[in-house]
């Protein structure tokens, strides 16, 4: 199985669309109906192709639900570094956090049953897709606790705060923003304002 980072799929060949349609088939799905409620033949349905050949691109559905998993948290570590990045080597603390803050919130839309199935799905599968999800929730983790860290280090955040426990916390609060009601929506970057006034020192 791969691990993250990856590049997400691009819809090229007849072969690559296809295989990007029974991915966002199967989001949709796992979003909706959880793990034990979708089958792979609602996901060939949903996609508008035949069960059989949904087998030319997934052998079985853990691999499918592994791939729905993989590709949503890859792409958030790409946006997520991608934002870091493009401030420069010299960038301070500060706005790196806010930059990582802001692209994380904002892959969560760009995903959108992707990061539904994704918070879903995860606890619902069976152990060894768990165990690979959590290892690439860790690769991702580790970048994260290498920004708070350095943050911390220049005083952004408080020298007594856990990094774990922030980092724990963050993600909770960013994740959990998929599920707000419409009447309390805020772009990304306002989100992104609101936490770095909650989390950095004043």
């Amino acid at each position: 199985m791969a691990s993250i980072p990856a590049q997400a799929p691009h819809a090229q060949r007849k072969s690559d669309r296809t295989r990007q349609a029974v991915l966002d088939a199967a989001a949709r799905l796992f979003a909706r109906r959880g793990y034990a409620g979708t089958n792979l033949s609602d996901v060939a349905a949903e996609a508008g192709i035949k069960t059989g050949s949904l087998y030319y691109h997934f052998d079985a559905k853990d691999e499918l639900v592994y791939e729905v998993l993989r590709f949503g948290i890859a792409h958030s570590f790409e946006h997520a570094r991608a934002a870091v990045d493009a401030l420069g080597p010299h960038a301070s603390a500060g706005p790196q956090l806010r930059a990582a803050i802001e692209a994380h919130l904002a892959s969560l839309h760009d995903l959108g049953d992707y990061a539904l199935a994704g918070l879903r799905i995860v606890e619902q599968a069976p152990q060894p897709i768990r165990r690979n999800q959590y290892a690439n929730q860790r690769r991702y983790g580790e970048y994260w606790q290498t920004l708070l860290e350095r943050a911390q280090s220049e005083g952004i955040l408080s020298a007594g705060v856990d990094l774990l426990a922030l980092r724990l916390f963050l993600f909770d609060a960013m994740n959990g923003t998929v599920t707000w009601p419409a009447s309390a929506q805020r772009s990304s970057s306002e989100l992104a304002d609101q936490l770095m006034r909650l989390v950095t020192r004043a």
